[in-house]
């Protein structure tokens, strides 16, 4: 049986094709959580955690950024085939020459191999650069005015209900 010279390239292209996707998959690396959401304040700093899981992929991850203009570290992650849920820790630093608002972008992590980019990762951020004083003052003091801040509703209610319990017995006192 004799066959023809595209049939051959047509069955060798089609095996190409559905292999390549299935090689492709069984490399790389997955970063969580999807999304993130994070206060920096302008002359501070915040980190966030995420968690890493390696594919069969043994290298540099190089974490960066999309519209995002804060500076993140660490840059470079070494990954190695082992890694199952490795936390890394990221920090975003603040930065004066942009305005305090809320920034909307992506967080990426490319992983490369000596001269190519051989996966990605993209999360995406919203960060909201505040001033320090919108930060609270900071320390002891400034996490127990972001508390009282938090808590107002409940701790005026408990007041209220301390004032009326105190006015009726005194008025019950009264009467006896």
């Amino acid at each position: 049986m004799k066959m023809n010279k595209e049939w051959i390239l047509l069955i060798i292209l089609t095996g190409y094709v559905c292999a390549v996707p299935f090689a492709a998959s069984a490399t790389g690396f997955a970063v969580g959580p999807p999304s993130i959401n994070l206060t920096v304040p302008v002359d501070g700093e915040n980190t966030i955690v995420v968690y890493v899981t390696s594919h069969d992929y043994d290298g540099e991850v190089v974490v960066g950024t999309e519209n995002i203009p804060l500076r993140v570290s660490p840059e470079v992650i070494q990954l190695s085939d082992t890694d199952e849920n490795r936390r890394i820790e990221l920090t975003f630093y603040g930065n004066r020459s942009v305005k305090e608002e809320t920034y909307s972008g992506k967080l990426t992590f490319l992983g490369s191999t000596e001269k190519n980019i051989v996966g990605g990762v993209k999360i995406k951020v919203a960060i909201t650069q505040i001033s320090r004083a919108d930060a609270g003052a900071g320390g002891i003091q400034g996490s127990i005015v972001d508390s009282l801040r938090a808590n107002s509703t409940v701790i005026i209610g408990t007041l209220l209900v301390m004032v009326s319990l105190i006015l009726g017995i005194g008025i019950g006192r009264r009467r006896k």
